[in-house]
């Protein structure tokens, strides 16, 4: 069966220009709605992959996210929360996003592309068996991301994923594979309005993530 990208699907939603402002609020809240039943139908791969950190970090192991983009902005995000929320040292979690800090807040050109790039940067950071490494990407379809959770396996790493694309290439890479469906983007315009529904897949991998962080502390 060919891998079908429901986020790129044709939206629900069309001729937004006739909307007033009210229904396309209520609009974006009814699809916002569906972000937490996503996450929910995910909980017993999300116990699966935490019940699997939590003795890796008891020996000393770390939590590595790998993004591009939004996704790997989220990852740097809520590895920054940990040390201030929780006293735990900054080491412990660590996001990485192609394209490197200055992907932060500008996008880099044909960083996500690179299969190689985040393994190295992996072991930049002295990966080893005892660590874990998490693949964001709403697509599940980001070269950067397939590529370091790819070699991390064949090191014998524990890797997890999520995206919010059923069977996605990312998925096939991850021993622990979060899927959270949310549907395709808000509105008919791909690259403004459109991209609501990039920001739902990101709500929901942002929620996941929060939750994983959590749970294994």
């Amino acid at each position: 069966m060919a891998f079908v990208k429901i986020t790129e699907q044709p939206s629900l939603y069309d001729n937004l220009e006739k909307k007033s402002v009210l229904e396309i609020l209520q609009d974006i809240n009814t699809e916002d709605q569906k972000v937490a039943l996503a996450v929910k139908k995910a909980i017993p791969q999300i116990e699966k992959l935490v019940s699997q950190i939590v003795p890796r970090m008891k020996q000393g192991g770390r939590i590595f996210y790998m993004g591009a983009g939004t996704s790997g902005r989220l990852g740097v995000l809520d590895a920054s929360e940990i040390p201030p929320t929780f006293g735990m040292p900054p080491t412990l979690v660590i996001g990485l996003i192609a394209g490197g800090d200055t992907a932060l807040r500008n996008p880099v050109e044909n960083a996500e592309d690179d299969m190689n790039r985040g393994w190295e940067e992996l072991k930049e950071h002295n990966i080893n068996e005892k660590d874990t490494v998490i693949g964001i990407a709403a697509s599940g379809t980001t070269p950067y991301v397939i590529g370091a959770l790819h070699a991390a396996r064949e090191h014998g790493i524990l890797t997890g994923s999520i995206s919010s694309n059923p069977d996605s290439p990312i998925s096939k890479e991850a021993d622990v594979a979060i899927e959270m469906i949310v549907g395709p983007e808000y509105g008919e315009f791909p690259h403004e309005i459109g991209n609501r529904a990039k920001n739902d897949s990101q709500h929901d991998n942002n929620i996941c993530h929060d939750t994983i962080g959590t749970g294994q502390r």
